[in-house]
């Protein structure tokens, strides 16, 4: 609460003491002369994908596997089901998210 209560005094006192300082145009001119940045969202594509190779060759290589299929067999079927049936709802939202980046977690 004391918290609280001091945010709102901060608050209070920076909008008190809030100065405007003319632009006349230069926050315009400064972002005409910066250059267009590219998008480099394919690189997170490529370690993705190299990753998921590496853990599917250790995988295979290792027996880990077979250690997952023998584990899942002793799972009941409703659970994986669930699990199953979860996946459009998890990947929705992360297309969502990735795609407004305007959200707030907290």
């Amino acid at each position: 609460m004391e918290t609280n209560n001091n945010d709102k005094l901060l608050k209070d006192f920076f909008n008190g003491q809030k100065q405007e300082i003319a632009d006349n145009g230069f926050t315009n001119r400064v972002m005409r002369q910066l250059p267009e940045q590219t998008d480099r969202g394919w690189i997170v594509w490529i370690f993705a994908a190299i990753g998921m190779a590496i853990s599917i060759y250790l995988g295979i290589t290792f027996g880990l596997i077979e250690h997952i299929v023998l584990l899942l067999k002793q799972v009941p079927i409703y659970y994986i089901l669930g699990g199953i049936f979860c996946f459009p709802l998890v990947g929705t939202a992360g297309f969502y998210l990735s795609q407004h980046r305007d959200y707030r977690v907290i």
